[in-house]
């Protein structure tokens, strides 16, 4: 239970009076870890944290607690002058950024080194030039290196070499940034990154929106989408389809987004949701019938919008448009088709002369496209020039407005920490204590900034480090915090893969089942295996079932056990249901332990 608020600034009073600096610090450091506290009390800790920070030379904590306090109360960065000029270039650009002043913190990102930050802020400021010239240097640092990238910094100097009227560079770079992107993706999914893959196709599509190649953008929203459909992140996807039909219908691929349309209305229809199915649909007709007329616009063959009005038919018949079907079987009649076909479509639309159209369910209708992505052709290029910096991600999260307020504090909290563990004031606990802390600050900001900085905390040699960062990353349910537990489970040092183990239990979310399921198939130890398991059990998906299923049927007698008892436990409600598929007419030694599990006896 946290100490009383009252007892620790007395503390700290007393140990300042006393020139225990540490102490004092100390004190306030647990009384901010309350971040709970209203603004009032909690400013009050913060307000002598600083001056004591400052104090025992520690300006970078000291401008840390400034920060935090000026994104509530900017006016008290008009105090902050001397503080900053005792930091390093890095932290004077977020003051100048902070303030409203990007090309002045440009200039400090880049004589802090940080180069890709500082073409980012040139392009905020508009100085495109500047910014192009930062692109391609970064541009041949990362020739031949990391795909994805060496990618992103093509795509940004495309961006700003078109901004800058160089058509050439900009053809260029885009090729390259496409042939990488490709190169990237294949090997992301090759090794079970499905999500990295997926940021790959993210950045496809805005290639190809900048550049004006629809076969980009069209690669990048059907393979987006693919993706997301077998993470079975459903919402997603059916945004995604959205978002894809609107921005081809835009673009003129009336084709392209019709045919989109109608793959969403049938996935939405699979996923039982009939109010979105048959929004798409009438969506669909729409873009049908736009095809139809434009093919007869342009005086094409009249089988082209023949084969148009036909699908456009296809898909109100779906929703009961009986009327809308009528209408269009009579505009069919009076294309310039043979004879026998417009008597035929005249006989259609006379039999439909008195249908009427059935109500339609609006409520749910087509999921709405996206709104602004993150520029992960930015953000993913900053968190690699950070290299796994602590306190660089956290003053990402410090600095942020729109972040809650207790996740801001809980950001300050960790970057003050990793200042010492980075490199600035010698931890007083000592490094691996101060580590082990820092692994525990960074779960609790609850964000996937947070998992880089956790990356390179686990190649710290100190056992107790690694197996605090396995605990953290089971606060933290992405995709990537399984290349932490793979790695963990890997290790030479059993206490550190039996905690892996743990973690592979623990990450159970809708869309683990692809690193589950190969965590199951390349580990050789047992213990690990049924971690697989029991966490496979808690992922209620037709495929995790049909895997758990296929485990007791074929899987070694130590699997099967493990997935019998966790299934026993678990009672997932899609296995249920494939086990009772299975149990009917079947007569083999799994039936009864089906019949065990989903409560029915097995006949004699």
């Amino acid at each position: 239970m946290p100490e009383d608020l009252d007892i620790l600034r007395e503390r700290a009073r007393v140990a300042a009076q006393r020139g225990d600096t540490d102490g004092a610090v100390g004190a306030l450091l647990l009384a901010a870890a309350q971040t709970h506290l209203e603004d009032r009390e909690y400013d009050s800790v913060l307000r002598p944290l600083e001056d004591l920070l400052l104090k025992r030379g520690d300006a970078r904590g000291a401008l840390t607690v400034r920060a935090y306090l000026a994104t509530r109360d900017p006016g008290l960065w008009k105090g902050a002058r001397g503080l900053v000029e005792l930091v390093p270039p890095v932290d004077r650009a977020r003051v100048l950024q902070a303030q409203g002043r990007p090309a002045e913190a440009a200039l400090e990102m880049e004589r802090g080194g940080l180069v890709a930050a500082s073409a980012v802020l040139r392009e905020i400021a508009s100085e495109w030039t500047a910014a192009r010239a930062l692109w391609s240097r970064l541009a041949q640092v990362t020739e031949g290196q990391d795909a994805y990238v060496a990618a992103l910094v093509r795509f940004n100097l495309a961006r700003c070499a078109r901004r800058c009227d160089d058509a050439n560079q900009a053809r260029q770079a885009t090729v390259a940034c496409v042939r990488l992107l490709e190169e990237a993706a294949d090997h992301f999914e090759s090794v079970g990154q499905r999500e990295r893959a997926f940021d790959c196709f993210e950045v496809l599509v805005q290639v190809g929106l900048e550049s004006g190649a629809l076969e980009d953008v069209l690669e990048g929203f059907v393979n987006s989408i693919r993706v997301l459909r077998e993470d079975h992140l459903e919402h997603f996807a059916l945004d995604y389809y959205s978002d894809a039909v609107a921005t081809l219908a835009s673009r003129g691929e009336t084709g392209a987004a019709a045919t989109l349309a109608r793959e969403a209305a049938s996935y939405a229809r699979s996923l039982g949701r009939p109010s979105p199915a048959a929004a798409y649909d009438v969506q669909q007709a729409e873009l049908w019938l736009a095809l139809a007329r434009e093919h007869r616009a342009r005086g094409s063959a009249a089988d082209m919008a023949e084969k148009a009005l036909l699908a456009a038919i296809l898909a109100l018949g779906e929703v009961g448009q009986l009327a809308r079907v009528g209408s269009l079987y009579a505009e069919l009649a009076q294309l310039d088709l043979r004879p026998e076909r417009r008597d035929h479509y005249a006989r259609c639309a006379a039999r439909y002369a008195a249908a009427r159209d059935e109500p339609l369910e609006t409520s749910e209708s087509p999921p709405r496209a996206r709104s602004a992505q993150t520029e992960v052709w930015h953000a993913d290029v900053l968190e690699w020039e950070r290299g796994g910096s602590a306190a660089e991600a956290c003053a990402e999260v410090l600095m942020d407005r729109g972040a809650p307020e207790v996740t801001r504090r809980r950001a300050m909290l960790a970057r003050l920490t990793a200042l010492a563990v980075e490199g600035g004031v010698p931890p007083r606990d000592g490094m691996e204590e101060a580590s082990m802390r820092l692994a525990r600050e960074l779960s609790r900001l609850h964000a996937y900034v947070a998992l880089s900085p956790l990356e390179k905390l686990f190649t710290r040699p100190e056992r107790r480090v690694r197996i605090a960062v396995l605990h953290a990353v089971q606060a933290l349910p992405y995709k990537r915090s399984f290349t932490t537990v793979r790695a963990a489970l890997r290790d030479a040092d059993p206490a550190v893969v039996e905690h892996a183990a743990r973690a592979v239990e623990a990450l159970a979310f809708p869309h683990a089942f692809d690193p589950l399921a190969r965590i199951f198939r390349e580990s050789g130890a047992v213990a690990v295996r049924a971690a697989a398991l029991r966490a496979l059990t808690h992922i209620d998906t037709t495929e995790a079932a049909e895997f758990l299923l296929g485990v007791l049927r074929h899987g070694a007698p130590a699997d099967r056990e493990a997935a019998l008892a966790a299934l026993q436990r678990a009672r997932a409600p899609k296995f249920v249901e494939l086990a009772q598929r299975t149990l009917r007419g079947s007569t083999s030694p799994l039936t009864a332990a089906l019949a065990t599990l989903v409560g029915r006896p097995t006949e004699p």
